[in-house]
């Protein structure tokens, strides 16, 4: 017994026209009679009479008849409640973001993205960027914005947001604030606040050093980039920074900041990243567009649109 058989039920009552009910589910009159037949045979009782060139119902296809207006109003229902939720689903904006990404580059975009499409739900998956990436790879996460510096990923579109300058960070009157360009050896011995392992700032930190052959004294490891700023403005250690990160610090003269000397890893930024084999939804492009025209007074892309 099917939904097609009961709804034939409940528009022969209501039609008592074979030609009728066909006409109402755009089936072809012998389909409906085929299904007729095959729904007497299926209960092993006739539901169905003719009198005077009219379909009625049997006793027993009365006693049908009542089930069958719950099962098909119960159907109808169903598929309205399904209707609804998807439409609701295409309606949410779900995001990864890496913890500098999301505390200085978001909150502008989304807020302008809220205004012009108030209907949508968003969140706000905030995690360390190697995380990230391994979320859109298997496809746990479509979409994140990401700090630090481009990496080649096969399965991934990097699409730059906007350039960032990873700057040294330290309070007035540290030993470093009257210096204009500290040597490697020098910035190497203060104690450092270091941002937690996975994160864009660490991994730059740890290159920096690297590369300039010394060693950080890292004097606490800590994941959360406002608790970063937070010790370093206790007076005494140093940390490294994303330079959009610490603008108002900077002018309210809170902080003080001196790019890193030395030889330095590659320029990073933000990136809005999905995987290559994956298309941006409408909402997400609206997203996208939002971080473009907005630029949170940082930089944009190049165009309104991203492209591949």
């Amino acid at each position: 017994m099917n939904i097609i058989k009961l709804q034939i039920v409940v528009l022969i009552e209501k039609y008592k026209k074979v030609t009728d009910v066909a006409a109402e589910l755009g089936l072809k009159q012998p389909t409906i009679s085929f299904h007729m037949k095959s729904l007497e045979n299926e209960l092993g009782t006739p539901l169905f009479q003719s009198r005077s060139g009219r379909v009625l119902l049997t006793e027993a296809g009365h006693a049908l008849h009542q089930y069958a207006v719950r099962i098909v109003a119960l159907a109808s229902e169903a598929e309205r409640t399904v209707k609804q939720a998807d439409s609701r689903s295409r309606l949410k904006l779900a995001i990864g973001a890496s913890a500098i990404s999301a505390a200085y580059l978001l909150p502008a975009a989304l807020s302008g993205l809220a205004a012009e499409h108030p209907e949508t739900e968003i969140t706000v998956a905030e995690a360390q960027t190697d995380v990230l990436r391994e979320q859109l790879r298997s496809r746990k996460l479509q979409l994140a914005v990401l700090h630090g510096y481009e990496q080649a990923d096969e399965s991934l579109y990097m699409s730059k947001i906007t350039d960032d300058e990873t700057v040294l960070i330290f309070a007035p009157g540290h030993p470093l604030d009257g210096k204009d360009s500290p040597d490697p050896d020098e910035i190497s011995r203060q104690p450092w606040i270091q941002h937690a392992l996975g994160s864009g700032m660490r991994e730059f930190a740890d290159r920096w050093a690297g590369l300039n052959g010394v060693r950080l004294w890292n004097r606490m490891e800590i994941d959360s980039p406002e608790a970063v700023k937070q010790l370093v403005l206790q007076g005494n250690a140093v940390a490294v920074f994303s330079k959009i990160g610490i603008g108002a610090e900077i002018e309210s003269g809170s902080l003080r900041y001196r790019p890193l000397s030395g030889i330095l890893p590659e320029r990073g930024g933000f990136y809005l990243a999905w995987r290559k084999d994956y298309a941006l939804t409408e909402i997400q492009q609206a997203f996208a567009d939002s971080l473009a025209h907005k630029g949170v007074q940082h930089g944009a892309f190049s165009s309104s649109k991203v492209k591949h």
